[in-house]
């Protein structure tokens, strides 16, 4: 697997960031000698300048980190310890008077510095980090069906030099920050656009990868045309996981021609009648089979259970007969000398010990709940997901959460300023 410069560098200095530092990951913590190598390219990062004996630090630390989870690794977030004696020339060369100071760096070492001045907040910090990235996103519009071929033959003629690559989108309506990101990193070296698909997927269709037969395909897809392309002959489409890094990857195997003939998109023919009903009739066959398996494992479980019942209840019966023998010989001996019990919290009779004692079975202790902490994220959309605490990535890459979609325009203005996680469409 070839890794992108930016991917490299920033796992190579993933050790080193580990050990030293105010502020853990995915927040890099760095010196002044890494720190010009993180800031030699032009992509958007936010630094806090700090130091470890600063009360103000230490409370920035959870909202930064978190903003940092966020975003990565859109926008990455560093942090310069300022007390250290080999930093001082740094900060000073950024007049850092007051700890903590965060800059925004646009276009990272080779633009102006920036001075952040919102609250020291998660969302605001994330919001504002977010304005950092232009937006070079052509977006595209299907006002009625039957449009899809002249929108896109539309998209393909402007800078027909540059290859192009177009995110198809089933129901976000405003383009992806992901997406955003891209277009501004593969600036002048590929042209991208957005479109959000009809319900019926016309556009997917008309660009000859929709099969409405693969339900188990994401309808959020990606497919990039070469240079000079005209119509979608020659398209590719991209196979992998909607999240930054892997389409990064792919993106500039396309620019480099590495990609592998895999990654091609097929022509994707109509079933014939014949063969969609031999499909039909074997999907209905196996689905009889599975539904016989399961019943009939269902009805063993059952004749099980009622063995295991019958059986308990005649061991019950016959302890229950051999107590009731030895009570009544044991009443015979002491009959007369036993003083009556005296009556329970309720008034009712009962007996202290002997034969009159009801037997009460142990209560098993309750297992207790696991938190989520919201400090740690646990307020996070994919938190509340049925299927229990956060995904893998999220989100974004846990969607997402996830988790894999994004929200709807209506959502974007509150959901967006504090738990999507941004890697992952």
């Amino acid at each position: 697997m070839r890794l992108s410069p930016t991917i490299a560098f920033a796992a190579a200095l993933l050790p080193w960031s580990v050990q030293a530092g105010m502020y853990g990951q995915p927040v890099l913590n760095l010196d002044a000698r890494t720190f010009k190598q993180v800031m030699a390219n032009e992509h958007a990062a936010m630094v806090a300048f700090v130091a470890p004996w600063c009360g103000h630090c230490r409370n920035l630390g959870p909202e930064y980190t978190a903003a940092a989870s966020s975003l990565s690794p859109l926008i990455p977030f560093y942090a310069v310890d300022c007390d250290d004696q080999a930093n001082k020339p740094l900060c000073a060369e950024y007049q850092i008077q007051g700890f903590p100071t965060i800059k925004a760096f646009p276009r990272a070492g080779k633009g102006a510095a920036k001075d952040y001045q919102g609250e020291r907040k998660k969302g605001a910090l994330i919001e504002y980090a977010k304005t950092l990235v232009p937006d070079r996103v052509k977006k595209l519009r299907v006002e009625k069906e039957g449009k899809e071929d002249a929108v896109i033959k539309g998209f393909l003629k402007e800078k027909p030099d540059l290859p192009h690559v177009l995110l198809v989108h089933p129901s976000a309506p405003s383009i992806p920050f992901l997406w955003k990101v891209l277009a501004h990193r593969l600036s002048g070296k590929m042209h991208l656009g957005f479109v959000r698909d009809t319900t019926s997927h016309t556009v997917l269709s008309s660009l000859g990868v929709f099969d409405p037969d693969d339900s188990a395909k994401d309808a959020t897809r990606v497919v990039a045309f070469p240079a000079g392309a005209t119509s979608k002959d020659g398209l590719a489409e991209y196979q992998g996981a909607l999240k930054f890094n892997a389409l990064l990857e792919w993106l500039q195997g396309q620019l480099d021609g590495t990609n592998p003939p895999s990654s091609q998109s097929e022509s994707k023919q109509p079933k014939s009648t014949d063969q969609a009903q031999k499909t039909i009739k074997a999907e209905s066959a196996t689905t009889d089979d599975k539904k016989a398996k399961d019943a009939a494992a269902r009805r063993a479980k059952m004749d099980e259970a009622e063995r295991r019942d019958k059986e308990r209840r005649e061991r019950a019966a016959a302890a229950a007969a051999a107590k009731s023998a030895a009570g009544a010989a044991s009443v015979e001996e002491v009959e007369g000398d036993t003083p009556d019990a005296a009556p329970d919290a309720y008034g009712t009779p009962g007996a202290v010990g002997g034969s009159g004692a009801s037997k009460v079975e142990d209560a098993p202790e309750a297992v207790p709940q696991e938190t989520v902490d919201p400090a740690d994220g646990g307020s996070s959309y994919d938190a509340h997901a049925p299927a229990g605490g956060r995904p893998a990535d999220p989100s974004p890459e846990q969607a997402p959460a996830q988790a894999d979609g994004l929200p709807d325009e209506a959502e974007d203005s509150e959901a967006e300023k504090t738990e999507i996680v941004h890697e992952e469409l």
